[in-house]
Order: structure tokens, then C-alpha cells, then sequence
């Protein structure tokens, strides 16, 4: 994980638009799925990091706790956990110091079964006895009864060890067992700003005892092989050293920390959540024909962006993320396989430190890339404080996710709407902001909260309204408005479960029409931008000040337009720049 300050542009000050702008594409946002998290487990759990299920057919779900427990939890009616007990618990091994703890879990195949792999689970975590900078440990358990919800341990082995001497950041990692019955395990690159060693980059030994290799990497092995003189042997179709007659660990290499991903249960595909640096996160899809050996690019390049200019990375081209975007600490999330055809064809994904959650799906429009995605803000109250670990499926497809910092379980749910939102506007009034909007069914509908923010992100309610029979509603939001205001209507259910609607902008000032970019809250996908006077050039700038286009205009005047589609929602600033000046403008883009 790693923290970034938001640093704003520094020159001029910005001019608020003279522009009020009240719409919004209600048929592009009613497309999405309405998402919500329903809390499932909310006690008898301490700082949960993962969560999974046994592939045993008893419904069962399984919590990995960071200080080295797991929890078993059973289904009792819809949909809350009722708590089994502690499955296991072997704290006494973990390590905690900096990003350590128990890292990830995984049930054998075989778990259930009446073979020799019966009772067998796996576990990836941080070595106490070399705290800080701790080792990564991969450990088998042997436990005597599967169906037993606070088994005994028969036996338990150390696998692989991995050194991790230098930071304590950067340990990854999660482990699965993939379709071919090979065990696959995503390491960090070992700490430290820019992978100061290289690990990521390196795919052979330095020398016999080197396992720095192993870092930055999506490890596969045969945990049900010992012919190789070890408790586990490395596939022949592993791609690494070419040419030799025994193959490495390595799979797929350039990772910086895939913390979380996820295999489609489907299909194979693997989907992998790579920690950024600076600045931009990184979800890579890998489909399942891909040949072993893909190189995702770290430290040569972040996310898109060129990272290390050395003479290692010129002839690398970078493999393609399926989605970037500028935030704090992905957490890779699961392709939905349930039977909820809301979320069907989905990608659910998570960031730790925003709490947003983030929706991608495959792209059906021509020209405009392969994949779509939505970032859903502000899912529960206080999301970024939550801290979001993992998401997880249970056998049914389910998935849940882990909040860190809450001691909690969610359920991701997603329900058809029990309001259809067909218009919602804002404009300004001798009052204030007066609300309008209107819906074209209503069913076992409770009531509408409005809520206010004036900086798009912490909202607050500011009144309520109840049905009424004409379907057609108005709000006032009395004041004196200034600058930029933003609503949104939180639409309640009768039993008390909720959904958002898109969120308008109205945006005020005593000088009207003035702004170049009309309207300055885009949705449509494309920028409106109109040049009055002589500019050689215009910018499209982040908050933190990042630019993330930059165009010649040298002698073009009258209307422009900008394609944005691509760009994640949020607050930017346009820049005109000319020799004399520069014209700036802040829109709020929603993709």
C-alpha cells in the first residue's frame, strides 16, 4: 500500500465557470448495475484480509485474519453469517510489522476428497522471526477432519521460503490453485520506491542461493509433486531459464505488488490488482491462452506511463493494462460468475484507501477500447475509512468483500431499482438550488434523502421528501449559493436498503455565460471547447496536476470538440494558453 498527497496545479487562480449546468445521461447511468454492500459478518473478527470458500459443498465461508487466524462462518437465511469458531490459528508464525500478516489462503482441491490430499489448505504469510523486513512463507496444513469447523492439525510444512531483507512493503500477495491444478502465487517486488533492485525485471538466479527472482512475479507450482527433491517441482511449460532442463518458479514477471487477483471460475482468464507507484493503478487482464512468460511492464512503466527511461526498458513494450486510473491502492477484485443477472459480465474491483468501488466489463461500442469502466463513489458512509482488503467468492458465486478497519464482511449485492429516475435537475432560484425530478415507477418505495457536497465527494443529507401520487418532486436547497454545488437523491426501500442516483452539478455565478468549456459537466464522452481569441495550445490537467492531454491549436478557432471517454470521472482543470496568458476552467468529467 502507499499513501500519496494530492498536490493542485499552481498558478492562477482557478475562474469558477459562468455556466449553470443541470443534466445528466439517465439513460447511460440506469445502464450500470445498481451496486450495494450489505453487511454479512460484523463481529468475532479482527482485521480480516481475505476471504474464501473450501470448494467442500457446505455453503461454509472462511476469513483470513492478518494476525494469522481463520474463521469459519455458515449461512443462516438471507444473508447474514453465523460464526463457527476458529478453524485455525497460527499467529504465533506471523509477522505483522509494515504491510505483513497472513497474506492469503487456499483450499487444496482435494480438501474434501477421501485421497491423499484430503484436509490440505495452504498459507501465504510474513515471517515473524524476521520482522521487520520479514520473509514470505508458503506453508501446508494437514487437517484431520474437513468437515470439522475447529479442526485438528496433523501436519504442517514449510514449502517455499522467500528473503525479503530490505523493506517491509511490497510482500504482495495471493495464492490460488489454477485450472490446470498448479498452485499460483503473486509475490511484490521486495519494497522500496521504484524497485530499486530490479526484482521485477529479473526472471533467473544470480546464483545458487539467489530467490531475489522470485520477487515482482506470479509464481506457479506443483505442490503435488516431489520428484524434483523438494515439496513441490516446477512445471515443465514454466517459461523460465529458456532452454533449461528444469524450469523455475516463474510464471509471468514486472509486477510491482499484485496484492489481489482473482482467476475467472469460468473461463481461466486470470485478472491481477497491481499497486501502483506515484500515481497509477493498474488492473491487467491476462486471458487464459496467453503463453507463459508475460511481462507487465514494472519498473519500466507505471500503469500506461513510461517509469524508467534506462537502456533495459527502450525495446520493452509494455503489456496493456485493461484499466488505469490515478488512485491511492487497488485491490484486484472477481469477474461475477453468481446467478445475479444485474451483475453479470462484471468485473468487481475495489481501491483501499477511496473505497471506491470500480465496475468493468467488456467494451461493445467500436473505437473505443476494449474494456468500460465505472467508479462507483461513496458506497457506504465513511467508505475510505473502511479499508477494503479483498474480494471473494463463495461457492455460489457470491462475492463479498473485507473491510480491514471495520472488522466486517460484505455482501455485493444488486437489486432492480424500486424507483426508475427519469429526470433530475438543479437550477438556481431567489431560494437557492431548486431540485426537480421526476421517476416513472415506483415499488415498496420508502422515501428520497437529498444530499449536498460542494466538493463532489463528502456529501451530506440536507432534507427528505415521500412519494407522491403525480410522481414529479421538487426541492429546495435554501441559501445563498457560491462556486460549485453538487446533489445527488439517496432512494430509500422500505426495508431500509438503498441506491444512488447520478450526481448533477449545478455550478454558480454572478457573471453568466462565460466559461469555454459548455457545458463544464460533461457526460456525453466528448468536451466541448470554444476558442474565442488567438491560443496556441489547451491542456486537460488532473487536480495533483498531471496532464493528461495537451493539444495544439495554433490558428484554430470556434467550436472544438474533445474526446473524453476515456478519462476517469472526476474534477479537472482546462487550460488555454496563449503568449500573453492563460485561460483556465474547471469541468467535472463523469465517464
Amino acid at each position: 500500500m502507499r499513501e500519496i498527497s494530492n498536490h493542485y496545479p499552481v498558478g492562477r487562480a482557478l475562474q469558477l465557470v459562468v455556466v449553470l449546468s443541470a443534466f445528466l445521461c439517465f439513460e447511460k447511468l440506469l445502464a450500470q448495475p445498481p451496486i450495494t454492500l450489505r453487511p454479512v459478518i460484523t463481529s468475532n473478527l479482527t482485521a480480516p484480509m481475505q476471504i474464501v470458500n473450501a470448494g467442500d459443498a457446505s455453503g461454509r465461508i472462511f476469513v483470513a485474519e492478518r494476525a494469522g487466524r481463520i474463521k469459519a462462518f455458515q449461512p443462516v437465511g438471507t444473508p447474514q453469517y453465523s460464526y463457527l469458531g476458529t478453524f485455525l490459528d497460527f499467529s504465533s508464525l506471523v509477522g505483522s510489522s509494515g504491510e505483513g500478516g497472513l497474506l492469503s489462503i487456499v483450499f487444496h482441491p482435494g480438501f474434501a476428497s477421501t485421497g491423499v490430499h484430503r484436509g490440505e489448505l495452504f498459507a501465504f504469510y510474513t515471517d515473524i522471526n524476521t520482522q521487520p523486513n520479514s520473509d514470505l512463507i508458503l506453508r501446508r496444513y494437514r487437517v484431520s477432519d474437513p468437515v470439522a469447523n475447529t479442526p485438528t492439525v496433523l501436519s504442517t510444512d514449510e514449502i517455499l521460503r522467500i528473503p525479503h531483507p530490505n523493506f517491509s512493503n511490497h510482500n504482495g500477495g495471493e495464492i490460488h490453485f489454477g485450472p490446470d491444478g498448479f498452485l499460483y502465487m503473486s509475490v511484490g517486488d521486495g519494497g522500496g520506491g521504484g524497485d530499486p533492485n530490479n526484482n521485477a525485471q529479473r526472471t533467473v538466479a544470480a546464483s545458487a542461493n539467489d530467490k531475489s527472482y522470485l520477487l515482482g512475479k506470479m509464481l506457479r507450482i506443483d505442490v503435488n509433486n516431489t520428484s524434483q527433491g523438494r515439496l513441490y517441482a516446477t512445471p515443465a511449460s514454466n517459461p523460465f531459464p529458456a532452454g533449461a532442463a528444469i524450469k523455475n518458479e516463474v510464471f509471468d514477471y514486472g509486477l510491482r505488488n499484485p496484492f489481489r487477483w482473482s482467476f475467472d471460475r469460468l473461463t481461466g482468464d486470470m485478472w491481477i490488482g497491481d499497486v501502483g507507484q506515484d500515481r497509477w493503478e493498474e488492473i491487467d487482464f491476462r486471458p487464459a491462452a496467453s503463453v507463459p512468460g508475460v511481462n507487465y511492464g514494472w519498473n519500466c512503466y507505471e500503469g500506461e506511463a513510461t517509469y524508467n527511461t534506462s537502456s533495459g526498458c527502450n525495446t520493452l513494450i509494455n503489456f496493456a493494462p485493461a484499466y488505469v486510473y490515478d488512485g491511492q491502492s487497488v485491490i484486484g477484485g472477481v469477474f461475477y460468475r453468481g446467478t445475479n443477472s444485474l451483475l453479470a459480465g462484471y468485473y468487481i474491483g475495489a481501491d483501499y484507501v477511496s473505497g471506491n468501488i470500480h465496475l468493468v466489463s467488456a467494451n461493445t461500442t467500436p473505437g473505443e477500447g476494449a474494456w468500460t469502466t465505472r467508479v462507483i463513489p461513496n458506497i457506504l458512509p465513511n467508505a475510505n475509512e473502511i479499508g477494503f482488503t479483498d474480494i471473494g467468492e463463495a461457492e455460489n458465486g457470491d462475492i463479498y468483500i473485507t473491510g480491514l478497519r471495520s472488522n466486517s464482511v460484505y455482501l455485493v449485492a444488486s437489486t432492480a431499482l424500486p424507483v426508475k429516475l427519469t429526470a433530475f435537475s438543479a437550477s438556481k432560484s431567489v431560494e437557492g438550488a431548486k431540485l426537480k425530478w421526476q421517476t416513472a415507477a415506483e415499488e415498496n418505495f420508502s422515501k428520497f434523502e437529498i444530499e449536498y457536497a460542494s466538493n463532489q465527494k463528502k456529501f451530506e443529507a440536507i432534507g427528505t421528501v415521500y412519494p407522491s401520487g403525480n410522481r414529479s418532486y421538487e426541492f429546495t436547497h435554501a441559501g445563498l449559493l457560491s462556486g460549485n454545488s453538487y446533489y445527488r437523491l439517496k432512494m430509500i426501500d422500505q426495508d431500509n436498503s438503498f441506491r444512488y442516483s447520478g450526481i448533477i452539478s449545478l455550478q454558480t455565478d454572478e457573471s453568466a455565460e462565460g466559461g469555454f468549456v459548455r457545458p463544464s459537466l460533461v457526460n456525453s464522452g466528448s468536451m466541448n471547447l470554444l476558442v474565442e481569441g488567438i491560443y496556441h495550445s489547451f491542456e486537460l490537467v488532473g487536480t495533483n496536476g498531471f496532464v493528461f492531454h495537451k493539444q495544439n491549436i495554433s490558428g484554430t478557432k470556434g467550436a472544438i470538440s474533445i474526446p473524453v471517454n476515456k478519462i476517469t470521472s472526476g474534477m479537472y482543470v482546462v487550460r488555454l494558453i496563449s503568449n500573453e496568458n492563460v485561460k483556465q476552467q474547471k469541468i467535472l468529467i463523469i465517464n
